[in-house]
């Protein structure tokens, strides 16, 4: 059996009888959420009544430290002399991590307590694709920092502005997915088209960003709102200092971080946009290459959505064809954030093998969730893929256009 604690970025992990698959289950589950929330992080192993070590979890042991060879500063152990075989290769893995055995509990704390990072902050913040709850934290106080509460539902159109006005990250302010990050639909424009270009840089002066800021969106919804945030600065503006918080709203909260009902008012500044980037494609573009073979489109949507089943949000069902499929929920972990990039890259690699960045394009049902599979590829190290803000509501529109099941 084992047992964990926390210690903010200390994880201490005792070990007691028999090393079983199902005690290192516990044990990665609770080190993948603490690293998760606190970015880099000490680890105690206290081994000293360990009875037993099994091969499965050695196996284990391998896997896991190679995936997370950079994530620990320092590991004590605490240990007898018979497990100085493990010991070795756990010091090889570990590259980046300082690796020493103990007998004496105090000497390890003692140890893991030198040159502790701080808890006060670095002023120059520059994410630009996700930013955990621990480096949100610490930056919490960065005069350049600016916090959009992205929280929306597709159906219930005002649970957004009901939670935030119930709750939401202190100093927070509120991006309305259909108001703020879109206009008005037409009927054939798509359910979010995007706004005017001078109406958002307008919309973000008057809620105090700058191009200096340090734009952080987040949501209750895995990202998929505050990734249309980010887009939308990121790439159709060119705003290089934008993330999305990773875990969200949930992360905040569980992790016992504070929330407020009070609502900031922003000091209003000048946005100066820049040139228009060729981020986004209209349908006519799609149409243009359709059955070339020179432009790899990936829908968002669920599995079923994209064949024809279960449409309750569109009047067609479907998907564009040649579409390949990439539900964007997919992107995260069981625990709701994002996945390592290299799991994330094993994905879209395959799905735009033989196509450059700009020959990937995304969509969605409306051009906001296909934001979410364009910030996983930027996560995975495969920037500059395009977005058709129109996405499926817009194409399904005209009875013209040719659909797919």
């Amino acid at each position: 059996m084992i047992t964990i604690q926390h210690e903010r970025n200390l994880i201490t992990v005792g070990v007691y009888g028999e090393f079983a698959v199902a005690d290192y289950r516990e044990f990665e589950r609770e080190v993948l959420a603490t690293l998760r929330v606190s970015g880099k992080v000490d680890l105690l192993v206290d081994l000293r009544d360990m009875l037993r070590y099994t091969l499965d979890v050695a196996w284990e042991d391998i896997r896991f430290v190679r995936a997370h060879a950079h994530d620990f500063r320092r590991v004590a152990v605490l240990a007898r002399d018979d497990l100085t075989v493990w010991l070795g290769w756990l010091t090889r893995l570990l590259t980046n991590a300082e690796v020493r055995v103990f007998d004496d509990e105090d000497m390890a704390r003692d140890w893991l307590a030198e040159g502790a990072a701080p808890s006060t902050g670095i002023t120059d913040m520059h994410f630009t694709t996700l930013i955990s709850v621990a480096d949100l934290e610490k930056h919490y106080d960065d005069p350049g920092l600016v916090v959009f509460d992205c929280r929306h539902d597709l159906v219930n159109k005002t649970i957004g502005t009901e939670a935030y006005a119930k709750s939401h990250l202190p100093g927070a302010l509120f991006a309305h997915v259909d108001n703020d990050l879109a206009s008005r639909p037409t009927g054939s424009n798509g359910r979010h088209p995007l706004p005017d270009r001078d109406t958002f840089v307008a919309w973000l002066g008057s809620m105090g960003v700058s191009r200096d800021s340090q734009v952080v969106g987040y949501d209750a919804s895995g990202g998929v709102y505050a990734s249309r945030l980010w887009w939308m600065l990121r790439y159709w503006l060119g705003h290089e200092r934008v993330a999305v918080l990773d875990g969200g709203w949930d992360a905040w909260v569980k992790t016992g971080h504070a929330t407020t009902a009070e609502v900031r008012k922003p000091t209003p500044t000048t946005y100066e946009a820049g040139a228009v980037g060729a981020a986004a494609v209209s349908v006519d573009v799609v149409l243009a290459h359709l059955g070339k073979g020179d432009m790899q489109v990936i829908d968002a949507r669920a599995a079923d959505r994209f064949r024809g089943q279960n449409e309750t949000i569109d009047p067609v069902g479907g998907h564009i064809p040649g579409a390949a499929n990439r539900f964007f929920r997919e992107n995260l972990d069981p625990m709701g954030f994002f996945r390592p990039a290299a799991e994330l890259r094993a994905v879209f690699e395959p799905l735009t093998k033989g196509f450059g960045a700009s020959q990937v394009v995304h969509q969605c049902g409306s051009g906001v969730s296909a934001c979410h599979n364009i910030l996983a590829m930027d996560i995975a190290g495969m920037p500059g893929t395009k977005l058709y803000p129109g996405s499926w509501s817009e194409w399904c529109a005209d009875r013209s256009r040719p659909v797919e099941t």
